[in-house]
């Protein structure tokens, strides 16, 4: 099975490619909907985390076949490659097997903070590739509740800022919403160092998602990055015109 794959559904808004380079990730986010998928409770996903059998030999055989790749490729939809200091330095031998390979537009996403700090020299080498970090709270409390294992907000916006200044391109994924209030707040402290937002709304947690109004929150979002460059999730796009998941007609 090859490790370098097309992702499907709502991962597909993300990146055309992606590789996973861990099996569980330590973070710990009680949001994270990769334990369903691995069909395993929280605690098993996130008690020892690994890096994938073989995963650097792997890559770079099939990184070799794909010499000069021109298609966004993401690290990592199903764990953080930035969660810890072995899996920094597996992310390292990642990215390096696609310089090495002249991959055009290779990318991140992690709540890891300054340890990608590790891999500026490699972005700063590559002028299409994107650092990306997760982003929904401003609050600390409300990120040691729901990402107990990941680096503080600071810790993250402080890398966000380095790579910037440094001129890569930067993107926030701000998915899952859980605090409209909270995500805005990041929105307005970011918006000078941030290239580029990804915002998605909360799913499968109800009782968040009933007391939202996603309209209300979707305008705030559209009127605070006038001008910016963003995307906006389908899920939370279509509540742009009104949209009442309690009446399908306006769907």
């Amino acid at each position: 099975m090859s490790v370098i794959y097309s992702p499907k559904g709502k991962a597909r808004e993300y990146s055309e490619l992606a590789c996973n380079l861990y099996s569980g990730c330590s973070h710990k986010c009680k949001y994270c909907y990769c334990p369903s998928i691995r069909r395993m409770s929280l605690e098993k996903w996130s008690l020892n985390p690994k890096p994938r059998e073989n995963i650097i030999k792997k890559l770079a055989n099939e990184a070799g076949k794909l010499y000069g790749l021109d298609k966004d490729i993401l690290f990592c939809f199903m764990s953080d490659p930035y969660q810890s200091e072995e899996s920094a330095m597996i992310t390292n031998k990642a990215l390096t097997i696609c310089q090495k390979n002249h991959f055009k537009k290779v990318q991140v996403l992690t709540k890891g903070g300054m340890r990608a700090v590790g891999d500026l020299e490699l972005f700063k080498n590559n002028e299409q590739w994107k650092f990306g970090s997760t982003i929904i709270f401003k609050d600390e409390k409300l990120r040691e509740y729901w990402e107990p294992g990941a680096p503080s907000i600071e810790n993250r916006y402080e890398a966000v800022k380095i790579f910037k200044k440094n001129n890569v391109f930067t993107w926030i994924s701000m998915e899952p919403v859980i605090d409209p209030d909270q995500a805005l707040a990041v929105i307005t402290d970011l918006l000078p160092y941030v290239d580029l937002w990804k915002i998605g709304k909360i799913n499968y947690f109800r009782k968040i998602e009933d007391k939202i109004d996603w309209c209300k929150f979707l305008k705030d979002v559209k009127k605070i990055l006038k001008g910016k460059n963003y995307y906006i999730k389908k899920d939370l796009l279509r509540y742009e015109n009104g949209y009442n998941p309690k009446n399908k007609k306006k769907n």
